[in-house]
């Protein structure tokens, strides 16, 4: 049985896939120094993260986005897992991004499944100025079509009133609400902490080029400072993992709109929309604006940040990093209207790509080395 699991929880939108590319890569290396990081391959492709296999653990009751056949499809996978970390003698290393949606139930759960005395819990986190513009953005390309501020009043119901404590009880009944689960910190790390030896949360650089600022506070939490290289391997940008700009992404939900109106199957819109993004706008040099806050909702989602952070020091998890990168940034925000001009841009690309005007072109060559911050999930 391994010594002592490093449990690498989420949250989602926090260069999680940049830490797992580059644990798989260095799995060669930590293992000779003691430090399992479990990959597996199906077929020829690498699976790099534990987060599907946990599907096969706790099902679509604690996944809703996962279908009752995935989930069910995994439970061997999960299984292989556990007994990899069960024939470890050293430190074992587990990471899936979505484990931060899971209710305590469920929580409990999966750290008796992988059965190790000393569990660690690790929480990679962004501010809400950045992870709503990210959350929304994944919300169009998954099918939707709701406008921003129309997303964040949703949220805002959701969050409910009343004290953190009731907020947070509100949060575990209800199955759906896995984004607050999620996000609001300083409850993630309560619920996580009856479980966990010790819980630590490490806060997302600003700049998001600078992945191994990233890299160098995940090795500084977990104490692999003696067995991780000082240099991390090549690591290849993801071309789904691409954040789309403000201009593209209102593109997307206008063609979703769209397809609400027709009997598409829902597989062909899904390949229709990620053909656009992969081939007609992340191709372009001109892309538009990022997508930002709305400024009418920047003071309610900065008393957010500041509550959820507040809550956070009023417990044992250790921070790594500064405040700050927990809080809204003024530059998270856009007073700025509407570019139809850049949005008649995207809507050109995307009707060329799919009129056959255009040849279909790869997304750019990555970036060796460099990865640019996460702006897609496939949770809440």
């Amino acid at each position: 049985m391994a010594e002592r699991l490093v449990l690498h929880i989420g949250t989602q939108k926090s260069g999680t896939t940049y830490l797992q590319r580059v644990l798989a890569a260095l799995s060669p290396k930590l293992r000779k120094k003691g430090v399992l990081y479990p990959t597996r391959l199906v077929g020829k492709r690498e699976i790099y993260n534990h987060e599907a296999a946990a599907y096969g653990l706790l099902g679509t009751e604690s996944f809703p986005w996962v279908p009752r056949h995935r989930a069910e499809a995994q439970r061997d996978s999960w299984q292989a897992l556990t007994d990899k970390v069960s024939r470890w003698d050293g430190t074992a290393v587990v990471s899936g991004e979505a484990l931060s949606v899971i209710d305590a139930r469920a929580a409990e759960r999966l750290v008796e499944s992988l059965g190790v005395a000393r569990t660690d819990v690790i929480i990679t986190a962004r501010d809400l100025g950045r992870v709503l513009p990210s959350s929304w953005q994944q919300h169009i390309r998954n099918g939707r079509s709701t406008p921003f501020s129309t997303y964040v009043r949703q949220l805002d119901q959701r969050r409910g009133s009343g004290t953190s404590a009731e907020r947070r009880s509100q949060w575990e009944a209800d199955p759906d609400q896995t984004f607050w689960r999620a996000y609001a910190i300083g409850s993630l790390a309560q619920r996580w902490a009856p479980f966990a030896s010790s819980v630590q949360v490490i806060g997302v650089p600003r700049s998001g080029s600078d992945t191994f600022e990233l890299w160098r506070r995940f090795v500084a939490a977990t104490s692999l400072a003696e067995t991780a290289p000082d240099t991390t391997p090549d690591v290849d940008l993801v071309a789904a993992n691409i954040g789309i700009t403000e201009p593209e992404t209102l593109v997307l939900a206008g063609l979703n709109r769209a397809f609400e109106a027709g009997d598409l199957p829902e597989s062909r819109r899904r390949t229709i929309r990620g053909r656009i993004v992969r081939e007609a706008f992340v191709t372009r040099d001109q892309r538009g604006r990022r997508v930002a806050l709305p400024q009418e909702w920047t003071d309610r989602v900065r008393t957010w940040a500041e509550q959820d952070v507040t809550e956070l020091e009023q417990t044992q998890a250790v921070l790594t990093g500064d405040r700050t990168d927990l809080l809204v940034d003024p530059g998270s925000t856009t007073t700025e209207g509407v570019d139809p001009e850049a949005i008649a841009e995207a809507a050109g690309a995307a009707l060329a790509l799919l009129g056959g005007l255009i040849p279909a072109e790869p997304a750019p060559e990555p970036q060796k080395g460099r990865k640019r911050m996460r702006g897609a999930g496939n949770g809440p």
